[in-house]
């Protein structure tokens, strides 16, 4: 079962939710981190035409000026609506420097009085060995796991009266990877090691944890927050052709981008599934999606760590760890 869909999620059968079947998302307001690039791109391309208010975090606010000129300049296809009521928002923070996400969210607090759809979308992958975070965490774990944890616990209380005011629950969506598959065993985490102070582990090694932290994060919000009216889902978005490859051996990348990658509309479209489909219920919060949008099986081994505790035992760890930043 595992192998025929770790095969699939490299040639996945076609959409059955795409931009073209969104209602207007007029008076809707979504967050995405890393929307300035790749698939969260591609994403806030789609809402922005069906006309919702997109706010996209990152670090660079030039990089987000210049990803909202390409949309509005080049908005999704195929919608039956206008496509002028949208509007993209910046929020300046970074993800690897816990001291500049407190300040972000009060910042949109301002703004904002109520979310409709959360998604956790940055990443970083296989950076060069020894790459931190400004407070010292191995970097991918660092924004991938700690600074994305420290966002929805800062921005939380936005989220529980967001939820409170709609019927509909408010969702909150983890970009995951089939990495999470082959994190380690018994649960996904190195809890001995997960810095890799003893400099043993690889990039990949790292990043594999940090993906399953992500769906270990999004299983264990799901159990903490089912009575307020927020549901959660992790996903694989699909194997892309994206920024996120781009620590990646050049050679390599290029022989798999022209034989196994998909254009990032693809991922987005996986994005959209978790994000819209009636398929994620109350009764299925921290499910586990695969492109280009379906319902799966997360890995076994984290799966049953998260029986044994793991999403308690990370939040913890998590949250003792960045109290001084909340």
């Amino acid at each position: 079962m595992l192998i025929a869909q770790f095969l699939s999620e490299f040639f996945p059968p076609k959409p059955t939710l795409t931009e073209a079947d969104l209602p207007t998302l007029a008076g809707k307001t979504y967050f995405i981190t890393g929307g300035a690039a790749g698939i969260g791109k591609e994403l806030a391309r789609m809402l922005y035409s069906a006309n919702a208010t997109v706010y996209i975090a990152g670090r660079s606010l030039a990089n987000i000026e210049k990803a909202t000129k390409e949309i509005i300049e080049n908005p999704s296809g195929g919608m039956t609506f206008p496509q002028t009521g949208g509007r993209i928002v910046p929020l300046i923070l970074d993800l690897g420097d816990l001291t500049t996400i407190k300040a972000a969210v009060q910042e949109l607090e301002k703004k904002v009085t109520k979310l409709d759809m959360v998604l956790f979308n940055a990443g970083v992958m296989t950076p060069p060995v020894g790459a931190k975070t400004a407070q010292g965490y191995e970097l991918q774990w660092g924004t991938n796991v700690v600074g994305h944890f420290l966002l929805q616990k800062l921005m939380m209380p936005l989220l529980l009266a967001s939820a409170q005011d709609d019927e509909e629950p408010l969702r909150i969506i983890w970009v995951s990877s089939d990495g999470s598959m082959m994190s380690p065993s018994p649960d996904g985490v190195y809890w001995d090691n997960i810095n890799n102070a003893n400099g043993k582990l690889s990039p990949w090694n790292l990043y594999t944890q940090s993906k399953a932290g992500n769906v270990i994060l999004a299983a264990e919000t799901a159990q903490r927050y089912a009575p307020d009216n927020i549901i959660t889902a992790s996903l694989n978005p699909g194997h892309l052709k994206t920024e996120l490859q781009r620590h990646s051996n050049t050679c390599i990348r290029r022989i798999v981008q022209a034989t196994l990658l998909h254009d990032a509309r693809y991922g987005a479209l996986t994005e959209l599934y978790a994000g819209f489909s009636s398929v994620l219920t109350k009764e299925k919060s921290g499910s586990y999606f695969i492109p280009w949008g379906r319902e799966a099986i997360m890995a076994p081994h984290v799966k049953k760590g998260l029986e044994n505790g793991s999403g308690g035992r990370l939040w913890e760890l998590l949250d003792k760890e960045t109290a001084q930043y909340q």
